[in-house]
Formats: C-alpha cells, sequence, structure tokens
C-alpha cells in the first residue's frame, strides 16, 4: 500500500524553504552557471561505484518521513501530494501553487573537484496548459550548489544550477533515464541534488543515484 506524504503548510517549511530562495529569485530554469558542467560524456567511468544518495528506494521512516529526503513547496496552501510504493515516489500537483521540490544534500566540501553523475528513471504526465506562472514548466532533475564567494569575508552563493533540462520535461512517457553529469566547484559549500516539479499533472521516478566519477578531467589526462 502506498504511503502519502501531505505537503506541509508554509510555516513549517520555513526553515526548508531558506535553502531554495536563492533559485526562486533566480528562477528554476536551465543552468545559471555553466562552467561548473562536465562534458557530457559516456556514464560508463561512473558505473559500479557507491551510491550517494541515501534511501533510493523512498522508504518510509518514522512518521511516514522517508529517510534523508526533504520536500519543499511554494509559499502559500499545500498543493503537493507525494507518495511511494514499491520503490517508485510520484509527485502531484493538486492546487494553484507552481513548484515543489523533492531533495537531499550530500557534503559538498567533501566532493569538491569531483565530477558526479546524477541519474533517475522517470515517468512523466505533465503538461503546461492554462499555465501563467512565468516560469519555465516541466518536470525532471535539479542540481543546486552553493559556494565560498570571499573566503576572508564569508557569505556564499549559488555557482551551479540545473533545473529541467533532460529531455522530455513535459508530456505523458513511458519510462525512461534522465542523467546529468556535473563537476563540483572547489569553492562548493553545499549541495541540492534531487527533482523539481513545475507543471500541471505529477511525474514518477525510480532508482535514483549520485556516482563518483572520479576527479575533474581524469579522463582527459589533466
Amino acid at each position: 500500500m502506498s504511503t502519502v506524504d501531505r505537503a506541509m503548510p508554509f510555516r513549517r517549511l520555513f526553515a526548508a524553504l531558506a535553502v531554495f530562495a536563492v533559485t526562486a529569485c533566480q528562477g528554476p530554469g536551465p543552468s545559471a552557471d555553466r562552467q561548473a558542467a562536465a562534458p557530457p560524456d559516456s556514464a560508463a567511468a561512473c558505473d559500479g561505484g557507491e551510491n550517494l544518495l541515501r534511501n533510493p528506494a523512498f522508504a518510509p521512516t518514522e512518521g511516514e518521513r522517508r529517510a534523508a529526503w526533504r520536500g519543499a513547496q511554494h509559499a502559500g496552501e499545500p498543493s503537493f501530494d507525494v507518495s511511494a510504493s514499491d520503490g517508485v515516489l510520484t509527485i502531484e500537483r493538486v492546487a494553484t501553487q507552481p513548484w515543489y521540490t523533492y531533495a537531499q544534500f550530500p557534503p559538498a566540501r567533501a566532493l569538491r573537484g569531483r565530477e558526479l553523475l546524477f541519474r533517475a528513471d522517470l515517468q512523466l504526465d505533465l503538461d503546461s496548459e492554462g499555465w501563467s506562472q512565468g516560469l519555465e514548466t516541466g518536470g525532471g532533475l535539479q542540481v543546486l550548489i552553493w559556494g565560498l564567494v570571499d573566503p576572508v569575508m564569508g557569505g556564499s552563493r549559488l555557482v551551479y544550477r540545473s533545473s529541467l533540462e533532460q529531455e522530455p520535461r513535459l508530456g505523458n512517457t513511458d519510462w525512461f533515464t534522465a542523467e546529468l553529469r556535473f563537476a563540483v566547484p572547489e569553492n562548493a559549500t553545499r549541495m541540492s541534488v534531487g527533482f523539481l516539479h513545475q507543471a500541471n499533472g505529477s511525474f514518477s521516478i525510480r532508482d535514483p543515484a549520485l556516482l563518483d566519477c572520479g576527479p575533474v578531467g581524469q579522463r582527459d589526462g589533466r
């Protein structure tokens, strides 16, 4: 039997939404900082390594909260249902708010200078009919990385963002594998790896994985 997580009211999501405030201000569309992106080579070199994501089967824990995963939506009334069954997670938009994120936060500092591969199987039932939010529509992969701007004064900013760059990101589809390969900047301080729902309808996720492909440039002999 599936378990269902109702999106919490904004007052209970304040801390989680703070993490995504920068994204909302800049617009969660295509990548904001491409110099961190790695070349789209074959994923073969990454296979066989440890999955850096915890609980990839979306198993519920105490109180039906899925260990390691955190959800957050735009301010307002609860607008998304999240359910999981047999290793498949489904996110469905049921009210007016425009976006919902479901993510983990791997240790960015420990992964500085590493090339990573994020992938998952997706099945979409999404459309943009009547969409008036002024945001890129779709559902799929999202990676956000913040980095230290000034080592003396401190403070960080968003230094890499990839949102909904896979194709397709809308429509009614069978299962397909979406992949994103990226490099973790040397100044990275925190990272969010997960999924963004920003459309009408629902989409499902299974077998998410984050794999370490080795140091940046290793396969190029640099």
